[in-house]
């Protein structure tokens, strides 16, 4: 994950065999592996005092504890149980270097179970000449340190290269290599030399992706026509301009949220996580029941107050049995001013209102974001923008576009404002899609406008937000 992410390196097969399609071997694999073999990622027995994993012992006398308070145990024996995994996790130093072969490794070169040393890959003839390689790897000491440095450092040869192809794909909706992950061989990219160049710019610029971004937007290639037709399988893709492609699963929330809140969005944040963080925070090695009690009740308690602020908590997010929404469907509600709010926090139908970045990630099953291709966090890259029949249903009749044709909604307290019909229209497409409705369009509409009345403008905007224009970056 971190090759691939970082230095566009698929080694994944490298690590049962040598690379069938690139010129990785096995033993260059279990090299670099190598930098982490001195890192321990969870706690085991050796890591405590005595030697002794406490977390049994731990369980058993908060058991103890909650009979003689008379509490319920099902519950709170699940969160202790989370609570006491989570803190396991600790990435730490060991002080030897534990990687070794795979009892079966067949190549002449060593033996299955020999130990193996650290050393940094090259992809092409000359590249340990550069600064990024001068470092001594003789000590186990700060391997993961040396391996940072080498990686991150501006002559190793595929990390500008890499993150700038990441944010060349973000920015044009393909990378200049058929995956992000994988830029081996930067010959095979659709322009080679666009992408040393990209890589140079990266350099040059010291890796501020802020002006890396100023520079690709200003790009005639990025301005010219989004391409709109498919690109075969397996062909080169020269970029006439960028590639038409549907807002993330986060723009489209957010850009909803903007149409529901106005500028109240930015002023809205989730304050819940940093509390949490400090209350999950324990210290395995030191940790005694009472601590651990007073842990499991700040848990509690802030579970309650997220309840009461956010109206049923993070994790009920999207449910339709939100208690309370039950006899207020189709109406934001407003919650309780949190103190490091400079907003009230609204909640439509079980729906926290606030930018995808506040919300808990990844958000429920059945949610908005999860629906149009959220990551679940479990692999790497694994958004997606996919189009779905879920998709399809959701923007027919989901809770999302609800919202934004309720009354009480921005959109319909701004057309409040609007002296005549055709004030109204042009302020939803400015609202919508940022520009004025063609005659035509105003024709049509106000056809339906006198068939309807009022109901019509509900119309317009449930069939603007699903137009190709608004859903899709062009």
């Amino acid at each position: 994950n971190t090759l691939s992410v970082f230095l566009g390196t698929d080694v994944a097969c490298a690590q049962c065999h040598d690379h069938p399609f690139s010129d990785w071997t096995q033993m260059q694999f279990y090299q670099m592996a190598a930098f982490f073999g001195a890192t321990a990622t969870k706690l085991n027995g050796r890591d405590y005092p005595e030697g002794k994993d406490p977390t049994k012992l731990l369980v058993t006398q908060m058991d103890a504890l909650m009979k003689e308070k008379g509490m319920d145990g099902k519950r709170m024996r699940r969160t202790i149980s989370d609570v006491l995994k989570a803190n396991e996790v600790y990435v730490h130093d060991v002080g030897e270097n534990r990687m070794q072969l795979p009892h079966d490794y067949k190549y002449k070169d060593a033996k299955p179970f020999d130990p193996v040393k650290p050393k940094f890959v090259t992809w092409s003839k000359g590249d340990d000449k550069a600064p990024a390689y001068k470092q001594d790897l003789k000590a186990n000491d700060n391997l993961r340190e040396s391996f940072a440095k080498w990686m991150t450092h501006p002559t190793n040869p595929r990390f500008a290269m890499t993150i700038a192809n990441r944010m060349w794909a973000r920015a044009m909706g393909v990378g200049l290599t058929q995956q992000v992950t994988n830029i081996d061989d930067p010959d095979r990219a659709y322009n080679p030399a666009l992408i040393r160049h990209l890589a140079s710019e990266m350099v040059r610029l010291k890796f501020d992706l802020k002006e890396f971004q100023r520079v690709v937007y200003n790009t005639k290639a990025y301005q010219r026509e989004a391409t709109t037709y498919e690109v075969p399988m397996g062909e080169a893709y020269f970029f006439p301009g960028p590639m038409l492609r549907r807002m993330t699963a986060e723009q489209a929330w957010d850009s909803y949220m903007t149409l529901v809140l106005g500028d109240q969005v930015d002023k809205i944040k989730n304050t819940q996580a940093d509390p949490y963080g400090r209350a999950l925070d324990l210290d395995l090695t030191k940790t005694t029941v009472s601590t651990l009690a007073q842990k499991i009740a700040a848990i509690e308690n802030l579970g309650k107050l997220a309840k009461a602020k956010l109206g049923g908590g993070l994790a009920d997010a999207g449910k339709k049995d939100d208690p309370k929404a039950k006899g207020k469907k189709g109406k934001m509600m407003e919650e309780e001013e949190d103190d490091d709010n400079d907003a009230k926090i609204l909640q439509y139908g079980g729906m926290k209102l606030m930018r995808a970045s506040e919300l808990e990630q990844p958000s429920p099953a059945g949610h908005f974001l999860r629906d149009f291709g959220q990551s679940d966090r479990t692999v790497t890259d694994g958004s997606a923008k996919d189009g779905s029949v879920p998709q399809v249903l959701v923007m027919m009749n989901g809770r999302a576009q609800e919202m934004m044709t309720e009354k009480d909604s921005l959109m319909f307290r701004t057309l409040a404002k609007g002296k005549s019909p055709a004030d109204k229209m042009e302020a939803i497409y400015m609202s919508i899609l940022n520009r004025r409705p063609t005659m035509r369009e105003k024709d049509v509409i106000m056809k339906d406008q006198s068939a309807h009345g009022d109901k019509s403008y509900a119309n317009v905007i449930w069939a603007l937000i699903n137009t190709r224009e608004f859903t899709f970056i062009q």
